[in-house]
């Protein structure tokens, strides 16, 4: 006989929420939630995450920490400690027709998802996550912040040879920030004189450095060296291949019909 997992029992629900977290079954897709970018799933993809061997090993090393979750109902149990402890959230995916019911602007890039009032654990039912465990980045982040902090406050005891290098470190950092702005209104100029004198409307408008500022990599954001219009820019060729990917699932759903 199994046992039942404790019913919104803390530590349980902090040690699965840690382990599948950031787990590949997941398959976790980013939305839209009170107005921030938020990570959600299904529930069945939950299920399975608690069903994979990752999951089973931790469990039967820690069972204490990690309840059984071999069938349905024990995963359920599981899942249940999980909302009760408000580490995720049931919500809806919200379509265009009712974006306007909730006073919500259609975007482009992430969808809608609102609160359910109730959890139905439903295989298709949508979740977010109200947890964020902090990792070995966010920590080395804060103590290389209050290193740069107390350095600064110790400049007056730096040798003389750590304040030249700090010196020609600033000069280096205005140079390239007077570069950048340098570029940025050259391409303005010649993306409106190309507007101008460019004609039958088979182009809109050149520009150099098209993926200048751009949401993608340092490298990716001066590449390519020019185009034109926004069939260059980054943005736009993520576009279409989300486009090309929601075409191929279409396909292979009509032939399966």
């Amino acid at each position: 006989m199994s046992e039942a997992v404790p019913q919104g029992n803390p530590q349980t629900a902090l040690a699965v929420a840690s382990l599948l977290r950031h787990d590949k079954l997941l398959k976790q897709r980013l939305g839209l939630f009170q107005s921030r970018t938020t990570e959600f799933f299904r529930y069945k993809r939950f299920v399975r995450a608690l069903q994979s061997p990752k999951y089973l090993k931790k469990s039967n090393n820690q069972p204490d920490l990690y309840p059984s979750a071999t069938n349905e109902s024990q995963a359920r149990l599981i899942f249940i400690t999980l909302i009760k402890s408000q580490i995720v959230i049931p919500v809806k995916k919200l379509h265009s027709n009712e974006l306007k019911e909730n006073d919500l602007s259609p975007n482009k890039d992430y969808p809608h998802l609102l609160m359910s009032k109730q959890a139905q654990l439903t295989p298709d039912e949508y979740y977010v996550w109200n947890y964020n465990p902090k990792s070995l980045w966010d920590y080395a982040t804060v103590v290389a912040v209050v290193a740069g902090i107390l350095a600064l406050v110790c400049y007056p005891l730096w040798p003389v040879s750590m304040r030249k290098g700090s010196y020609y470190v600033s000069l280096a950092a205005l140079v390239f920030l007077g570069a950048f702005f340098t570029i940025a209104i050259i391409r303005l100029i010649l993306f409106l004189t190309s507007l101008i004198f460019v004609s039958g409307g088979k182009t809109q408008g050149f520009w150099i450095f098209p993926n200048l500022f751009e949401d993608c990599g340092i490298l990716e954001s001066f590449k390519p060296l020019y185009g034109f219009g926004e069939q260059d820019s980054y943005s736009y060729i993520k576009k279409q291949k989300r486009m090309k990917k929601r075409q191929a699932k279409k396909a292979k759903l009509n032939e399966k019909k």
